[in-house]
C-alpha cells in the first residue's frame, strides 16, 4: 500500500491540528518519524517537513542547551578511568537531553553517506534508532552484529532495527544475520556458520566502521528474562564471572571473554568487534553498573553514551 500525503492546504485550522498532532508525537510521545509516517499514512519526508513548519511556524518552540560543563568534564575523567576514546554524559532519564536522543544526536554526527554501518540489538538501541532524523545520509550499508532473539522480544531485535535504519536513508542496503544468536549446540552453530548466507551477514557485519551496541546486565537483563538462554547455561555464565553481554557474548568484571556459549554464539567475534574504528556502546543504569564497567575493559568500546547518575556511579568503586 503507497504512503498517501495529505495537503496542509484544506483551511488554517485543519493545517493547524495537523502540524500540532504530529509535532505532539514527535517531541511529548517520543515516536519516531517512521512510525508517525506509518500511522499517519503519509512518507516519511512529509513527516520531516511538518515538523519543520511546525517549528517555523512557532507551534514548537526548540531551545538548545549546551551540556553543562561539569557533565564534560565527568564524561572526560570517566574516559580516563577506563582508557576509553570518549564518554558522553547525558541528563538524567526524562530530562532534556535524555539518553536515546544524545546518543542519537551522536551517532548522527558520525554518519556519512555509503558508510558500513553494524547495528546490535535491544530496547536502549530501539529507543537510539526511533530518535534518528531521516535522511541526514544516503547509500549506509548496514548490517546486524548478531543473530536474532526469541519470538517473545519484538521491537528490539537486530533485523528489525537495520529494517528501519534503511527506511531512515534512502538507497541504504542491508545485510540480515538470519539465525539465532544462540544455537543449542557447537555443532549446530558449526552448521550454520557454514551456510554462505550467514557467513557473507558475519563478513559483512566485521566490514562495519562504525558499530552501536548496548550493554547487558545479568540480573533482569532481556538473554536472562527470555527462554534464548536455558536456565542451566545461564548459571554456569554466572558461576564463571560474568556480569554482563555485548552484542551476545558474554565478559568478566575485568572485561575478559566468559568461554561458556562462545562456541554456541552466532556474533561477530570480539576480536572482529575490537577492529571496527568506532564502536558506541549506549547503556545507563544502576542496575547496569558492573556490566558497564566490564564492558569498557573488554577494549571493544571506542564511546560510551550514558546519563549523568551512572557516570558517576562508575567512578565509585
Amino acid at each position: 500500500m503507497g504512503t498517501r500525503q495529505e495537503p496542509l492546504g484544506n483551511g488554517a485550522a485543519r493545517s493547524v491540528d495537523v502540524l500540532t498532532d504530529v509535532a505532539k508525537r514527535y517531541y511529548l510521545q517520543g515516536e519516531s518519524q517512521i512510525e508517525i509516517a506509518r500511522d499517519l499514512r503519509l512518507a516519511p519526508s512529509t513527516v520531516s517537513r511538518y515538523l519543520q513548519r511546525a517549528r517555523d511556524e512557532g507551534i514548537v518552540y526548540v531551545e538548545i542547551r549546551p551540556p553543562r560543563q561539569e557533565r564534560v568534564d565527568l564524561g572526560r575523567t570517566v574516559a580516563a578511568r577506563f582508557n576509553v576514546a570518549r564518554v558522553v554524559v547525558a541528563g538524567e532519564t526524562g530530562q532534556s537531553g535524555s539518553l536515546a536522543s544524545v546518543a542519537a544526536d551522536f551517532v548522527d554526527g558520525l554518519l556519512r553517506s555509503g558508510l558500513h554501518l553494524g547495528v546490535s540489538w535491544g530496547q536502549t538501541l530501539a529507543d537510539v534508532v526511533h530518535h534518528l532524523p531521516p535522511g541526514s545520509v544516503a547509500g549506509l550499508i548496514i548490517a546486524q552484529l548478531a543473530g536474532g532473539l526469541d519470538e517473545t522480544h519484538h521491537g528490539i531485535q537486530g533485523h528489525e532495527l537495520v529494517s528501519e535504519l534503511a527506511d531512515l536513508y534512502p538507497g541504504s542496503r542491508v545485510s540480515y544475520l538470519h539465525a539465532p544468536a544462540i544455537v543449542g549446540s557447537t555443532a549446530a552453530r558449526r552448521t550454520m556458520a557454514e551456510d554462505p548466507g550467514i557467513a557473507s551477514a558475519l563478513e559483512a557485519a566485521a566490514r562495519s566502521e562504525v558499530a552501536l551496541v548496548g550493554i547487558g546486565q545479568m540480573e533482569g537483563g532481556t538473554l536472562g528474562e527470555g527462554r534464548h538462554v536455558p536456565p542451566t547455561d545461564w548459571q554456569q555464565l554466572l558461576a564463571a564471572g560474568a556480569v554482563g553481554n555485548v552484542n551476545t557474548r558474554f565478559f568478566d568484571a575485568q572485561g575478559c571473554p566468559v568461554g561458556h556459549l562462545e562456541k554456541r554464539t552466532i556474533a561477530i567475534e570480539w576480536v572482529e568487534l575490537r577492529r571496527i574504528p568506532a564502536v558506541v556502546a549506549v547503556a545507563a543504569g544502576s542496575e547496569k553498573k558492573a556490566a558497564i564497567s566490564g564492558a569498557l575493559r573488554t577494549g571493544c568500546i571506542d564511546v560510551l553514551v550514558t546519563d549523568e547518575p551512572t557516570a558517576k556511579a562508575l567512578l565509585v568503586d
